[in-house]
This record gives structure tokens, sequence and C-alpha cells, in this order.
């Protein structure tokens, strides 16, 4: 882990997505994100689409913002951002980046990513330019899919030059959003999946009761 005088003012983290809720598994790639490059902080990004339904009769971002906040709000070096929210609208990966180092140019971004998404960042709007701008931190959970990780990337980057691809040792954390969701629609516990203060956030706010799977 890094020390805090080895640790970048400049150098940050991002972790994106629907966090729809935010669970554990989300917490510990921000975790292992921190402890394993040199990084100030880690912004967390709700993206503003929803698998709520529009009729839902919920505030469905407001319901996300605020799991994310109690989420990390043990955690220091992680920090809310509401840059997506606030765009509204369709949001791509890259315009976030090109905001952020707009508004500070002299930032170095490592990207966060699930270890599927890797197989299709290629894929993402102007995946080169994206490649080029950050430095990409993919999750990997056992040896078979170091091993199909350390492939794609050593593809990537045989076609994107100036891309920058690195692993992080994710084993055993196997979580989703979704599951959680099918899981309070069926009444089955969530203990343990999300932080103590999301459950009660679900539970006493009745989120995800009604909602399609």
């Amino acid at each position: 882990m890094y020390s805090q005088e080895k640790r970048l003012k400049n150098n940050i983290a991002i972790l994106g997505g629907s966090f729809n809720p935010i669970h554990n598994g989300h917490l510990e790639l921000a975790i292992t994100a921190y402890e394993s490059f040199p990084v100030s902080k880690v912004l967390i990004i709700p993206n503003y689409s929803t698998y709520y339904k529009e009729d839902a009769g919920k505030d469905a971002t407001s319901d996300r913002v605020e799991m994310v906040k109690l989420a990390i709000k043990d955690y220091p070096y992680m920090e809310f951002s509401d840059i997506e929210i606030r765009r509204a609208g369709v949001t791509y990966t890259i315009d976030t980046i090109e905001e952020l180092l707009n508004d500070d140019p002299s930032l170095k971004i490592y990207f966060i990513i699930g270890g599927d998404s890797l197989e299709y960042i290629d894929k993402w709007k102007r995946a080169e330019e994206l490649l080029s701008k950050v430095t990409i931190l993919t999750a990997v959970r056992d040896d078979v899919d170091t091993r199909k990780s350390r492939e794609l990337i050593a593809d990537l980057e045989s076609r994107y030059v100036n891309s920058d691809i690195r692993l992080m040792d994710m084993k055993g954390v196997v979580i989703s959003s979704s599951d959680i969701r099918n899981r309070v629609m069926a009444g089955i516990s969530i203990e343990g999946l999300v932080p103590p203060e999301v459950e009660s956030y679900i539970l006493n706010n009745g989120l995800y009761k009604n909602q399609e799977k």
C-alpha cells in the first residue's frame, strides 16, 4: 500500500456506474485501486440513467445518490461526484474524462472497470481517445480471469499504442446490483452484500419491491 507521502495530489481514480444499489463489490474496487496505486482520492460517479421505471413514483436518482453517500462516508479518500447527473441525458465516459481534464489539465486519471467491461471497452464511444487519456484499472477474480484479461490487454495495447491497462486482484468478490435487487424483491436478505447503512436505506424506503428484474 502506498504511503500518504507517495500519493500524488493530481492522481485520481474514478469508479462510475449506475450504483443501483452501490454494494460491497463496488467498495472493494475503490479500496483496491486506492491501496494499489498512488492516487489521492477515488471519485464515485453515478450515471444519470437508472433501472427504475419512469412511473415508479420515486426519485430514483436521489435514492442512488444517497446510498452512495452512505456507503462511502467512512472512507475519507472516496468522494461522491455528480458530474454525470448534472450533465443529464445520455452520457459517455469520454465526456466525463474530458470535462475533468478541462477543469484541471494536470490530472492523471485512473479509470476503474470490472473485468467483463474490458472485453468491449474498444466499442465504447471514442475508445481510442479514452484509452489515451486514462490508465485503465481492471479487476480480475481468479487465475482463469487473469489469463484471459492479460490476453485482452495485450490485444488492446497492440491496437491502441497509447493505452495503459493494469490488473487489480479482486479474488472472491462476486456481487451484482441486479442480484441484490432480485433478492429484495424475493424477500431474501442482502446482509453482507451492501454496507449496513445502505441495507437500512433500501429496506426503510421500500426500494426495489415493485421493480421489474
